[in-house]
């Protein structure tokens, strides 16, 4: 996607790329709300059951990896994985296993590769002025094997 020129806060027309990148990020930090942390609720603990009755033992399958590889949007982006969903829709055969076991790991050791914790934030023009920040939405493209994931558990 192509974001034209954009305008600083000061009126200036900016083209470098990162100069760009920064100007974006300067309108789209502005507008979220920061909450308040310091005074965060305690909730009150809603399980009932003993440390047999946790779900804590998420086992998953290579049939379910494989039928979530299959049923993938061959439209969307690319997350910060660099994975094209077509081509691991193409793929799902061979990587069904290998993918099964990486999620099974991730579950046992309770983490996940840095990359499914990370997104590429990308500018999406909504209207008006092409070269005003305002007017670009951000979206984040997250990994394609995390919502894999996600979605399975």
């Amino acid at each position: 996607m192509q974001v034209e020129p954009l305008r600083d806060s000061c009126g200036q027309e900016v083209n470098e790329l990162g100069d760009m990148a920064e100007v974006s990020n300067q309108q789209f930090t502005s507008v979220f709300t920061l909450e308040d942390t310091t005074n965060v609720p305690v909730p009150e603990p809603i399980f009932r059951g003993g440390k047999t009755d946790q779900l804590v033992d998420i086992n998953i399958s290579v049939d379910a990896v494989k039928s979530r590889l299959e049923k993938l949007r061959e439209d969307k982006s690319l997350g910060d994985d660099d994975f094209s969903p077509r081509l691991l829709k193409m793929i799902s055969d061979e990587i069904a296993l290998p993918v099964t076991i990486l999620f099974n790991q991730s579950m046992i050791e309770g983490d996940v590769p840095l990359d499914w914790r990370s997104a590429n934030v990308m500018p999406i023009f909504k209207k008006g002025s092409r070269n005003q920040p305002e007017n670009y939405r951000p979206v984040s493209l997250t990994s394609q094997l995390s919502k894999v994931m996600e979605s399975i558990v």
